[in-house]
């Protein structure tokens, strides 16, 4: 809820008060609700500023405006979620999953916040926390990111070497989100897991002509399956991976893979 909403409803209730004849001591009242709008109106400035410097990438003064925004109001949701964005693309899964918890105990509706947790524990390495994560938001009518819940249960039941589990879930990804490519990459390395090695070809060949300017995975896996057949085509892939990657460590494995050719 924005802080505009509850300054509504608060100064509603007021006056509901006052038209009914409250007790004195509402005085009191309203003086403590007057100090809680106030340190929510100056949260959500705080929060605004964080997302402003987080947009031009000054992200330690994102994390001070959040921070200064979690002081005046602790359950700005908002605030909580973008702190935890950043301290998962820093690495730092404690502080992510501490934020992304702390919303869901105050709103258990927010889905993106527990898709989130979920993906935090999958950068952790924390497969089965993150498919008791995750697994809720299946029975999820209202969430419409379905796909990114099951390609993200397809992971860690890969990572747990679970592959008919992981095979099923990015069939769901796709069937859901026909254009998504990371779920036909993703398919490709389930199927080829469990030696099906035509299937995964196909695979990667589909996340390779839906996303052909900026995705460079499927090309190296393309790369490596082909190679082990003997197709010279694998050069074609490696090529265009280090092309897509030049300055990535996913670039410098295609460039190795280049020189074993």
């Amino acid at each position: 809820m924005t802080s505009r909403k509850i300054t509504t409803l608060l100064l509603t209730a007021l006056l509901l008060a006052t038209a009914l004849g409250g007790p004195l001591t509402g005085c009191a009242t309203l003086g403590q609700d007057k100090e809680k709008i106030a340190r929510e109106k100056k949260a959500e400035w705080h929060y605004k500023m964080g997302a402003g410097y987080f947009q031009e990438h000054q992200v330690p003064l994102a994390i001070r405006e959040l921070t200064l925004a979690l002081e005046k109001n602790p359950k700005h949701l908002h605030a909580h979620y973008l702190m935890g964005f950043i301290y998962m693309g820093r690495r730092d899964y404690t502080k992510a999953i501490h934020h992304f918890k702390t919303i869901l105990a105050l709103e258990p509706k927010f889905f993106d916040a527990r898709n989130s947790l979920g993906a935090t524990y999958l950068a952790a390495e924390r497969w089965q926390d993150a498919v008791e994560a995750i697994e809720p938001l299946l029975e999820e009518p209202l969430y419409t990111s379905q796909e990114l819940a099951h390609n993200n249960l397809g992971w860690a039941y890969y990572n747990m070497r679970k592959y008919a589990k992981a095979t099923h879930h990015f069939k769901m990804a796709v069937f859901l989100r026909p254009q998504f490519c990371l779920g036909y990459n993703n398919l490709g390395l389930a199927y080829r897991a469990q030696k099906r090695n035509a299937e995964a070809q196909t695979q990667f060949q589909k996340a390779i002509r839906l996303c052909p300017t900026n995705y460079a995975d499927p090309h190296f896996e393309l790369g490596k399956l082909l190679q082990e057949s003997g197709d010279p085509a694998a050069r074609k892939h490696f090529q265009r991976c280090a092309d897509l990657q030049p300055y990535s460590k996913l670039g410098d494995r295609c460039r190795q893979y280049l020189g074993l050719l």
